[in-house]
């Protein structure tokens, strides 16, 4: 499934309230000791070593509203989503549990 598409489903299903924002991305490649919030780390397997592709997802006048994906290296295999509200999780979902 597309990073869009993974995106989207979460939000219409767990925040419909904000999915009709003008929503941005922007990816980054990093190592799991590089992830800070350590909720969103939890998210993670506790075994991974290699590099994380981390998309942000965020809105103009909503940066407090930041939805965050994890991928695999490859962004072929989805790890974790949550959005995060000034900096706490809402409704995680972590996919290799």
């Amino acid at each position: 499934m597309s990073v869009i598409k993974v995106f989207r489903n979460y939000m219409q299903e767990h925040h419909p309230h904000l999915e009709h924002e003008d929503w941005k991305a922007d990816v980054r490649l990093l190592s799991a000791k590089e992830i800070q919030n350590v909720n969103i780390k939890a998210l993670l397997p506790q075994e991974i070593n290699e590099p994380i592709t981390c998309w942000l997802f965020f809105y103009d006048g909503g940066l407090n509203h930041v939805v965050c994906l994890l991928q695999d290296k490859k962004g072929v295999t989805n790890l974790g989503i949550s959005l995060l509200k000034n900096g706490e999780p809402v409704k995680p979902i972590s996919f290799y549990k």
